[in-house]
């Protein structure tokens, strides 16, 4: 079953040193990130995962404004209607995200991109919660509408992929960037997750000037975003 989620990288995953007591820890390669709940042997991960998200979003000058806490749980949640694996909550300015092993338990067949929701995909659910919640330190509204957000959160879960994994994905769908006069939209993510996905992500990376851009998405009021 496929699950949206609002999410790594080939990388050796580490020994990381890590500040704090009990259930709450501050990243120590990456101190703007505070981890509540987690075990201990997830924290290099998820430590690791967040520096990776958080590399990609600064090359775009997006830098995070405030500390970004992530919630490690065990149950699925329920994110504006349907059930999600992790979700960025811009009322409590909280993530929360499943532990890949109750994801696991919850689901025997766990998908995203249309592949088998393993370890690189959820790395890259954290860096995709990650860009979720840097979008809204910057955004210009309360409250701005998901395709913007989606948008960049997607295009930084493919770049922090492993590359040979992004281009299978990739290859996967016939689907080319966004051009000119589209309508980048919540309708079409929920009907093509992927399809979004692999536009949004070529678009960002090949678009003149994805700075402009990046500030009409976060500049934007509405659920879609046309392409100028």
């Amino acid at each position: 079953m496929n699950k949206i989620i609002v999410i790594l990288l080939n990388i050796v995953i580490l020994a990381i040193p890590f500040t704090g007591q009990g259930s709450t820890i501050v990243c120590a390669n990456q101190p703007e990130v505070t981890i509540n709940h987690a075990r201990p042997e997830m924290i290099p991960e998820l430590c690791a995962s967040s520096a990776k998200a958080l590399s990609i979003l600064g090359s775009y000058d997006l830098t995070p404004k405030r500390q970004i806490v992530i919630n490690i749980i065990n149950t699925e949640i329920n994110h504006l209607g349907y059930m999600a694996y992790g979700s960025y909550n811009s009322r409590t300015d909280r993530i929360e995200l499943m532990s890949y092993e109750s994801i696991l338990k919850q689901d025997d067949a766990p998908e995203m991109y249309g592949e088998f929701f393993d370890r690189v995909h959820y790395r890259g659910a954290i860096a995709h919660e990650i860009a979720h919640a840097v979008f809204h330190h910057h955004s210009h509204n309360m409250s701005p509408g998901p395709a913007p957000q989606e948008y960049l959160a997607h295009a930084v879960q493919l770049a922090s992929l492993p590359k040979e994994r992004r281009n299978k994905i990739i290859s996967s769908k016939d689907s080319t960037s966004w051009e000119s006069g589209d309508a980048i939209s919540d309708v079409y993510m929920a009907l093509e997750p992927t399809g979004f996905a692999v536009k949004s992500y070529m678009h960002l990376t090949t678009t003149e000037n994805p700075l402009v851009f990046i500030d009409i998405l976060l500049k934007s009021k509405w659920f879609y975003v046309y392409i100028p």
